[in-house]
Parts: structure tokens; C-alpha cells; sequence
């Protein structure tokens, strides 16, 4: 069943609208979203406070990290920040999750009761990752071992790996998607959560190309992976 819409103050409506704007560009010049982070100064400075950005963060609608570009960078670089932190130079971009929600939220106070859903239905579709045809995703072969971005081999497995095929064959099977949850099976006397950044380690280890990384999101129960543009001096460090 889907959420009711989220609720957030009037004040806050330009720096959602920011952040949604943002997002737009990275999808439509197929960008990574990192690239068109926006500022704790300048949301703030649309109206934003910590405890609706803390909102934000915690309700899986956006992700923040602190921007560590330099200025001979080809391309913008963060690291990763933990929930609670807000530093100076705190970004935020907006994720893949929950988007559908906050366009009902933004935009139902332009709407009539009767039109409502449609308006949200068309801005969320504009919010949603690119059509399979556009949207480029990578690719794992299961009989070959392979994974692949691009036409370019990113990881070639030699010898069985079989945490890592459980994480890969759940996004081939998913579609490849911003995130998963964690698609590994209890096992007994075993920290689900360690076991999953061990995975993701190993993920990003002996990669043949670096055109894709795997991060976590911070409490060790999802997988993202992302496209790191060619030339991009550092990627974003996730501390997993």
C-alpha cells in the first residue's frame, strides 16, 4: 500500500523543490546525482532547518556527505557522513526512494482533491531513474562470472564468491536499482550487518575497471552501487 503523502512546512517547499530540481538534471544529463549536490548553506538559505533536513535523512528521501573537492578535481568528491553530522560543507542530493511521496507532498497544495494523484503521478515519473532504454546499468553474468558496465569487464571471478554472486544476482534480478537490501541469509553466529560490509569490500576489491563502486548506506541492511564518470579523481568514500 502506498504512503500517505509526506507532510512538511510551507517554509521547507524551496528547498524540496531545489533538491527535486537537482535530481532532474543528474537523471536527464545521466550525471552522477553527486555531481549536483546542493549546500546546507543554500538550502538553508531556501528556508530549510536542521531538523527538516535531519527529516530528510532520515526518512530515506536524501542522503548527505561532506564535499572534500579540491579545486584541481575534474569532478566534485565527498565522504561519507554519519546521520547525525552536519557540518559546514554538508551536501545532499536527493535518493531514488521516497520521491513519489515528496512530489505528493509538494505538490498538492497547488492541486484540487480531484487532481491530485495525477499531478504527483507525472512529477514522480519525472523523478523516476531513466527508462530501461536510457538508463545504462551493469550487467552480471552468472555462467561467466562477469560482471559488466558498458562493454567494459569489471570484475572477472576466477574462483567461486559466493556472497558476492548473491549480491550481484539480486540486482541483475531487480533490474539494477539505486539499492537493495541486504540479500544475504542469516547465518548463525555471524554479524549480519559486518558480513554485508565485508561483501561490499570485497565487491569493490581487484575491480578490472572502476566505472562502478558499491557503498552501504550507514546501519549495514542495503547495497547501492554507483557510476563513477571517467577521469573522476576520487569517488565518494563510504567509510564501509
Amino acid at each position: 500500500m502506498d504512503q500517505p503523502p509526506a507532510i512538511v512546512a510551507e517554509r521547507f517547499w524551496p528547498a524540496l523543490e531545489a533538491l527535486v530540481a537537482a535530481y532532474n538534471y543528474a537523471q536527464d544529463s545521466q550525471t552522477d546525482r553527486w555531481q549536483f549536490a546542493i549546500g546546507i548553506t543554500e538550502l538553508c538559505a531556501s528556508g530549510a532547518t536542521l531538523a527538516d533536513l535531519r527529516w530528510l535523512i532520515l526518512r530515506g528521501f536524501a542522503e548527505h556527505a561532506l564535499e572534500t573537492t579540491i579545486p584541481s578535481d575534474a569532478e566534485r568528491s565527498f565522504r561519507n557522513l554519519t546521520p547525525t553530522a552536519f557540518p559546514e560543507k554538508t551536501c545532499f542530493v536527493l535518493s531514488s526512494a521516497g520521491t513519489l511521496n515528496l512530489a505528493k507532498a509538494l505538490y498538492v497544495r497547488q492541486s484540487t482533491p480531484t487532481s491530485i494523484e495525477s499531478q504527483a503521478t507525472a512529477i514522480g515519473a519525472s523523478m523516476e531513474p531513466l527508462s530501461p532504454r536510457s538508463r545504462v546499468t551493469p550487467e552480471w553474468d552468472s555462467v561467466r562470472r562477469e560482471l559488466r558496465y558498458r562493454g567494459q569487464v569489471i570484475k572477472r571471478y576466477r574462483v567461486p564468491a559466493q556472497n558476492q554472486a548473491l549480491v550481484l544476482t539480486a540486482f541483475q534480478e531487480s533490474g539494477w536499482p539505486e539499492c537493495i537490501d541486504d540479500p544475504l541469509p542469516p547465518v548463525p553466529e555471524q554479524d549480519s550487518k559486518e558480513r554485508l560490509q565485508a561483501t561490499i569490500k570485497s565487491l569493490n576489491r581487484n575491480r578490472l575497471s572502476r566505472l562502478v563502486k558499491f557503498h552501504g548506506n550507514g546501519n549495514g541492511q542495503q547495497v547501492y552501487w554507483e557510476a563513477i564518470s571517467v577521469g573522476r579523481r576520487k569517488s565518494r568514500r563510504t567509510g564501509n
